[in-house]
This record gives structure tokens, sequence and C-alpha cells, in this order.
């Protein structure tokens, strides 16, 4: 028979409202940490969005007025002035004579005399080697941008197999293209122009031509699909046009 071990430590009892304190601790921290930093991260996606615009528009207005605020500073009146509130008063001021001009030359583009002056500046502008070149390029933008003529220039979100066959990309269909477009032509079937925008930032991306049964067009709006494009795919589009889910239209991609 073995002897007890005389030597072995006995550990002291411990209080069980100390043991359920710390279970309890234990218990809450596990769940308490990950809902702060759920909530600081959407704090953080609510902020970036309003601190980013207070700032555009801000950097805009700056940039705007700073001509009248310093042409007001040079003045020789400008030292009676409080340098806080004419600093404000000009920018306004200067803001809202810039919108009046553009109000007066977009009122003087609606009658015929305004229009006349308007061709004959572009065409002296037509003339000069590098201004030409600029000058088409922005007209031609804004025109697909902007204008009753060109309309909108995402006519309607398409879903196409990019960069491989099974996996799908989501463009915007820019043009149907008719039998006179030399690719067209070429080719000997009709080619759509699809401009499939990158993510997050849809201001960049690729122009593509792809034959038209080959592309499954979405009922989702432009909107829609511009935010689901820079959220990475986060926020889905919360209607559909028609009432036809997207994932039919998706089914109906696999099928073909």
């Amino acid at each position: 028979m073995q002897k007890k071990n005389k030597s072995a430590k006995i550990i002291p009892e411990r209080d069980p409202a100390i043991v359920k304190i710390e279970a309890f601790l234990n218990r809450d921290m596990k769940s308490f940490l990950p809902m702060i930093r759920s909530c600081v991260l959407a704090g953080i996606f609510v902020v970036i969005p309003i601190f980013l615009s207070v700032w555009i528009a801000l950097t805009l207005f700056t940039r705007l007025t700073d001509w009248a605020v310093a042409y007001v500073q040079a003045a020789p009146f400008s030292g009676t002035l409080s340098p806080f509130w004419t600093d404000i008063l000009v920018r306004i001021f200067s803001l809202l004579c810039l919108f009046g001009a553009l109000f007066l030359i977009g009122l003087l583009a609606r009658v015929t005399l305004g229009r006349k002056l308007i061709m004959l500046m572009e065409k002296l502008l037509l003339k000069l080697p590098i201004i030409r070149f600029i000058y088409s390029t922005c007209k031609q933008i804004g025109d697909a941008l902007w204008s009753s003529k060109g309309g909108n220039m995402f006519h309607q979100v398409v879903l196409f197999e990019y960069p491989r066959k099974g996996c799908y990309a989501i463009g915007f269909l820019t043009n149907e293209n008719n039998d006179d477009f030399e690719v067209t032509r070429r080719l000997g079937k009709p080619m759509i122009s699809i401009f499939m925008p990158t993510t997050p930032n849809p201001t960049s991306g690729f122009l593509i031509l792809m034959p038209r049964e080959e592309c499954v067009f979405l009922d989702m709006s432009v909107a829609e699909a511009m935010r689901l494009i820079v959220s990475c795919g986060a926020v889905l589009p919360e209607t559909e046009k028609n009432g036809v889910p997207a994932e039919e239209n998706a089914g109906a991609a696999e099928e073909s």
C-alpha cells in the first residue's frame, strides 16, 4: 500500500461568486469584442462617404472662388474689411456669379442667335491643331452623357462571359452598332459595344465588342448595377424591373 504524499500542495477552494463573475466576463467578452469591431467598421463605412462628399464639395468651392478672394485682397480697400467675413462673402458671391454666367450661356444656347454664335466659336476651335482634338473629344463625351441627342451613354445592364467561359462580368451597353460599323462588316456579324467598368472605381474600364446573342440583358437599372460594382458585389439590387429576378437571367446565361 502506497503512502500518501504528505508534501502535495493543497489548492484552496475558490469563492463560487468569483468563479461565476470570471465565467460571465469570459463569455461576454467573446461576444462583446466582435460587436465593438462590427460597430466601428459600420461607423467607418458611414462616415467615409459623408467625409469624402463634404471634402470634395469644399475643395471645389475653394478652387472655384480663389480667384475672387485674391482679387479682393489685392484691392486698396481690403484692409478696412474683416478678413474672415470678406473671404466667406466673396466666395459665395463669386459662386453665385459663376452659376449666373452658366445660366446665361445655357439660355443663349437656346435661341437662334446664341446657337449661331456657339457654332461659330466651335468652328474656330476646330481649326486649332491641339485644341481641336481636346474640344472634339470633350464634346463627344458630353453629348453621350448629358445631351438629349446622345441620351444616356449607358443604355442597359449586360451580363457576359469574361475573362473565361463559366465566369461572368457586368457591363453597360453603350452602342448597338449598325451595319456601317467597320468591325461588323469585317466579322460578318453584328457586334455591340459594352463598357466593362473596374471595381471599385467604375471611372476606368474596358471597351468590349461582343455578339449580341452571347450577352444576357439584365432587368436591373444602371444605378443598381453601379452600386453593385462600387461595393464589390456587397450591395445587391433591391428591386428588379418588371418583377423578373436577376437569378432567372443568370440561369438563362448558363443554359446558353
